[in-house]
């Protein structure tokens, strides 16, 4: 099998099992998984609130998870996706809520003239 690299996109901030969920699918997905997490004033800026842990804090919880490769903190600059031309993915697995994370990495890969498959993962809702 030829190595299937996948990258996921998140703010992480206090790991849950939704997190484990994705984070697994994602890694099914392919033979490495490698985690970009949101800078902190990513996440002030796009969801206007203080993450309660810091992004070296949210990234080194990240590094320890047995089935994550690689993990990274997000470029400086949001809108920016260097860190794609870095990891070089095969496929990029998005949680269900990430619409607009979706829209600009779409946006950007047409200015890049570039391609790459996007998933983005259903909402699993809690049984009762």
């Amino acid at each position: 099998m030829n190595p299937k690299r996948v990258l996921v996109f998140g703010t992480f901030d206090g790991l849950h099992t939704g997190h484990h969920f994705i984070l697994r699918q994602a890694k099914v997905r392919g033979t490495e998984l490698v985690v970009a997490v949101a800078r902190d004033k990513h996440v002030q800026e796009l969801k206007n609130k203080t993450p309660q842990h810091r992004e070296r804090v949210r990234l080194e919880a990240i590094q320890k998870l047995p089935f994550v490769d690689e993990a990274l903190l997000s470029d400086e600059t949001l809108g920016s996706f260097e860190i794609i031309n870095t990891v070089h993915p095969d496929l990029i697995v998005l949680g269900h809520d990430q619409i607009a994370l979706e829209e600009s990495l779409r946006a950007w890969m047409a200015k890049q003239n570039r391609y790459l498959p996007i998933q983005r993962m259903k909402k699993i809702e809690k049984k009762s």
